[in-house]
C-alpha cells in the first residue's frame, strides 16, 4: 500500500464513523448538566488530594526512616 492509499482509506473510514461519534458526543453533551460538571469534578479534586497525601506522607516517612538509621549510625560511631 503506498501513502495514498493508506491516507484516502483512513479518510473514509473516519467519515464513515463520524454521524455515530457525533450521534454520541450529542448524547451526551445533551445528558450532561451543570450538577453533573460540579460533581466530577468535586471527584476529581478530592482524589488528586488523596494521591497527593500518600505521596507526601510516603516520602516524609522515608525521610523519616533514613533519618533514624542516620541517627543509629551516628550513635554507634566511637569519637576518640
Amino acid at each position: 500500500m503506498d501513502r495514498e492509499t493508506i491516507v484516502r482509506t483512513a479518510a473514509v473510514e473516519s467519515a464513515k464513523a463520524a454521524p455515530p461519534v457525533t450521534v454520541v458526543a450529542t448524547s451526551a453533551a445533551n445528558g450532561w448538566t451543570m450538577t453533573h460538571t460540579a460533581t466530577a469534578l468535586t471527584i476529581l479534586y478530592v482524589l488528586l488530594q488523596v494521591i497527593y497525601l500518600l505521596w507526601r506522607w510516603r516520602n516524609e516517612r522515608d525521610d523519616r526512616r533514613a533519618r533514624q538509621a542516620q541517627d543509629v549510625a551516628d550513635a554507634g560511631k566511637v569519637v576518640p
